[in-house]
């Protein structure tokens, strides 16, 4: 009812014209008397009023509006629509209102009739552009006469050159005809309006920033100078205005200008403290400027007015992530998540940013309550299976692989991707069941021979088997045309090479796989020192195998193997590059 009660529809001037006769209904003569109040109503006598002929019409129309705002809140629009038309006979300059019957016609399909509302209108008030500009979007839209469409718009921007709206419709023609070359000079003609409203310059920048984005690989850098000579100006306008400061400040976002954003966000703060959604915008704009530590301050503060706040977990979140704070990401995310419990996409976040920081036993927890909670969405039940996998509980790993393949078989097959043989492969290879990973790393090949990650794991398997070594050179070569630089699979070739008793070769392989290598591996030095063992390099050996137990010092094999030969080293302290000891 209050957008009712405030007649927001226009009717602020009819009822200006009439406010004096109709005050006489509710305000005692300059003689009267509270004491007339008190008179019963039936003693009353009735006070003629007296209007002429204008404000009588006046009347009649503020009496039929008020039915219709009545007939419409309880009958439906349809009903209202008659009362409405009957406020237009009496008050043809109500534009506002011819505007709003114009577009319920729009919604019924009736174009002509909301054609010859506005006509009249236009005609009953041909100072004001309203009507006019509908007419010309109902040309342009419904009826694609552009050309009409652009006479009316031209109508309009005769009577009103300060109406940002005009500007927007006949750019809009000229996009749609193809009459690009007009827009720029009609822009440019605009902006050199005395215009002291901030609003027609925001919405000549809204104009020039949406053909920015048409133009963008051609106007470059020079359209957002234009976007923002107008937004400066718009700015300069509104410094008293924090709703005005806040839209500048959105635009400048949207242009690449955080800073100037910022600094206009700062100042509408001061007028409007209370507004967490400014204090959003700033943080989001300081984390681009580079000042991630006041933004998260300014969202701690907001949250701890406002502990409800869900999209301030989310910025924080998200800001902490880009700061790599692992925990503090997470943190956040599960207040976000206490608040938002029914959106799966949060339980999926949380659960692959736990993976991320490493953190797989809350991956697990999270998957298995949202498994619970969305049993229909068989994504978490593979999460589950993945951290299963991460904390060497294989079996049950296992099973929850097969359930996730059974389940998406049905209901979401696009899931049994290459990826996820590939995990559920390497899941079947940790646990032991050799046969069945090689048949899931094939099928992870198959959906995709550009899967390296597969064809190495399977060929490194079988190497480390000393089964199918031909194939499994063959894989390993595969991985390594599509990822040359990688250094994992560089170790791969030089282990089956090292299997397939090419030792040399192999050596020179896992050296410069270690050389390559981002981080230290231990798996990488053992096979070095178990191929130099082949050589007879036995403290080049002991020498590599120390390093990789520097990395898995809780390796019993690789201990044994440094014991075995510790005695010999000593023996032979000395060894020239050969292996040959020296005199």
């Amino acid at each position: 009812m209050t957008r009712r009660l405030a007649l927001k529809h226009g009717m602020g001037a009819l009822a200006a014209s009439v406010a004096l006769p109709l005050m006489a209904f509710f305000t005692p003569s300059a003689q009267g008397s509270e004491a007339d109040f008190l008179i019963p109503e039936e003693f009353a006598k009735p006070v003629k009023i007296h209007l002429d002929a204008r404000s009588e019409k006046k009347a009649e129309a503020i009496v039929g509006y008020l039915q219709a705002l009545f007939e419409e809140e309880y009958e439906g629009p349809d009903k209202a629509l008659e009362s409405k038309r009957r406020v237009l006979f009496f008050d043809p300059e109500f534009t506002a209102l011819a505007v709003e019957i114009a577009q319920h016609h729009l919604r019924r399909g009736q174009v002509p009739e909301a054609i010859s509302v506005l006509k009249d209108a236009a005609k009953g008030a041909p100072n004001n552009t309203a009507p006019i500009l509908a007419l010309s979007a109902i040309y342009l839209r419904q009826l694609q006469k552009p050309a009409l469409a652009e006479k009316f718009a031209l109508q309009s921007l005769s009577a009103n050159p300060d109406e940002a709206l005009t500007y927007s419709i006949l750019c809009e023609i000229y996009s749609t005809t193809g009459q690009f070359q007009k827009i720029d000079p009609l822009l440019q003609k605009a902006s050199k309006r005395e215009n002291t409203n901030y609003e027609f310059w925001l919405g000549l920048a809204e104009i020039r920033f949406r053909d920015l984005v048409r133009t963008r690989p051609k106007s470059g850098d020079a359209g957002v100078s234009k976007v923002i000579s107008l937004l400066e100006k718009a700015s300069k306008l509104a410094t008293e205005n924090p709703t005005a400061q806040a839209q500048v400040a959105d635009f400048y976002v949207l242009c690449g200008e955080p800073q100037k954003a910022a600094d206009l966000y700062k100042k509408a703060m001061t007028n409007r403290p209370d507004q967490e959604l400014l204090r959003e915008k700033l943080a989001t704009c300081l984390v681009q400027c580079g000042q991630s530590a006041d933004a998260i301050k300014i969202l701690e503060d907001v949250l701890k007015k406002n502990p409800l706040n869900l999209s301030a977990y989310d910025n924080l979140a998200r800001i902490h992530l880009e700061l790599n704070h692992m925990p503090a990401a997470l943190a956040n995310m599960r207040q976000a998540l206490i608040l938002a419990p029914i959106d799966p996409r949060r339980h999926e976040d949380i659960i692959r940013v736990s993976f991320r920081s490493g953190d797989s036993d809350a991956a697990l927890a999270f998957a298995t309550e949202a498994e619970k909670k969305f049993p229909y969405l068989v994504g978490f039940t593979l999460f589950r299976a993945i951290a299963l996998s991460q904390k060497k509980q294989f079996s049950a790993a296992l099973l929850a692989f097969e359930r996730t393949l059974v389940d998406a078989s049905n209901s979401n097959p696009e899931m049994l991707d290459s990826e996820f043989f590939m995990s559920y492969g390497s899941t079947a290879e940790q646990a032991g069941l050799h046969k069945k990973a090689a048949e899931l790393l094939q099928r992870a090949i198959v959906l995709d021979p550009m899967n390296a990650a597969a064809s190495n794991y399977l060929g490194y398997m079988w190497a480390d088997l000393g089964q199918n070594l031909t194939e499994a050179e063959r894989l390993v070569q595969h991985a390594l045309r599509i990822d040359p630089e990688n250094a994992a699979y560089r170790d791969s070739l030089g282990w089956v090479w090292f299997k397939q008793g090419r030792y040399t070769e192999a050596l020179a392989e896992l050296l410069r796989a270690a050389e390559t290598i981002s981080s230290p591996d231990p798996v990488i030095f053992e096979h070095i020192g178990d191929t130099y063992e082949k050589l007879g390099k036995i403290a080049e050996a002991v020498m590599n195998w120390n390093k990789a137990l520097q990395f898995d010092s809780n390796n019993a094999a690789l201990t044994a193997k440094i014991d075995r030969h510790s005695a010999r080293v000593v023996q032979k302290p000395n060894l020239d590059s050969a292996g040959k000891a020296n005199p």
